[in-house]
């Protein structure tokens, strides 16, 4: 089978015990990872490649990792770095912020040198997010990455998910969006994402924009929390699909759940990057993310395949 490849943070997320209360708990975080495991546990080969620091934070993440399933031979261990944290803030809705306490972290500091370009096969999938582009070796190993993917046939994966407080300003985010666009086979977006990015408020002309700074996207995902979600090809064909019922307890790994099953599907042979094969994909991703958001937590909350198949459509 091949596999997941998926580059950029692994940190620690302090969950609060409820909506304005100090007292959390550490879980593993950071969407690369939340990606890989979703991918994992649905049965699928997921590979995590960044760096983790040699603190009780960077142990705790690699064993995290194990247990879930996830191959972590490509981890690279740093003894110089720091595990970065993200304290979230939880609202009574389920929505979240994130701040970030960012001192030297590992995931900034993988370098090209330590990707090996050998690692990807036609078949396999790199996924990244914008949240590894701020200026830093990382960003540049992703680069690498991503060139390399394409020359050896690999899909390539690129999940906006915008952090600004990440930034010094969102014109430098854009600029790197815009920059690592058109790496991409498959781009992510949700609908706020979108509005940041073309500036337009219709949603296929800000596609159509979208499609214009990815060179060689053939799939987009605008994703809409409770709304669901819409997926285009580069003709401009679109279908729109559901989200399905769900008691939303916390939305901290919905996106990343989406796109890990989708890639799952892929990975699998059971979809292509054609818009007649991503609508019973997207299905399926919508079918997962309703047992992600009714349970606490990221990568954990990621369900079996048993799990996401009973889930009931609208």
């Amino acid at each position: 089978m091949s596999k997941l490849v998926s580059m950029g943070d692994c940190i620690i997320d302090f969950l609060p015990s409820a909506p304005g209360e100090m007292t959390y708990s550490a879980k593993m975080g950071g969407a690369p990872v939340n990606v890989c495991a979703a991918v994992a546990k649905l049965g699928g080969r997921a590979c995590f490649f960044g760096k983790l620091a040699e603190d009780m934070f960077g142990r705790y993440l690699l064993g995290e990792m194990d247990a879930l399933g996830v191959d972590t031979s490509l981890v690279v261990r740093d003894g110089r770095c720091k595990t970065g944290l993200a304290f979230v803030d939880l609202h009574p809705d389920g929505d979240r912020d994130f701040f970030f306490y960012r001192d030297l972290p590992a995931d900034a500091s993988l370098s090209p040198e330590e990707v090996d370009e050998d690692i990807f096969k036609e078949g396999d999938v790199l996924h990244f997010c914008s949240i590894s582009l701020p200026p830093s070796p990382t960003r540049d190993a992703i680069k690498k990455a991503a060139a390399c993917a394409r020359e050896r046939g690999a899909t390539v994966s690129f999940d906006v998910n915008v952090r600004l407080n990440l930034w010094k300003s969102a014109e430098d985010l854009k600029a790197a969006i815009d920059e690592f666009l058109p790496f991409a086979d498959i781009v992510k977006v949700t609908d706020e994402e979108l509005d940041f990015i073309t500036g337009l408020s219709d949603e296929k002309e800000a596609v159509k924009l979208l499609f214009g700074k990815s060179d060689n996207a053939k799939i987009v995902f605008v994703t809409k929390g409770e709304k669901g979600s819409s997926v285009y090809d580069r003709a401009l064909g679109s279908a729109d699909i559901p989200a399905c019922p769900a008691v939303v307890a916390d939305t901290t790994g919905a996106g990343d759940c989406f796109i890990g099953s989708v890639i799952y599907k892929l990975l699998k042979g059971e979809a292509e990057l054609t818009l007649e094969s991503m609508i019973p994909a997207v299905r399926f991703a919508a079918r997962a993310c309703a047992c992600v958001v009714s349970k606490k937590g990221g990568a954990p909350s990621m369900p079996t395949l048993e799990e996401a198949e009973n889930v009931k459509e609208r």
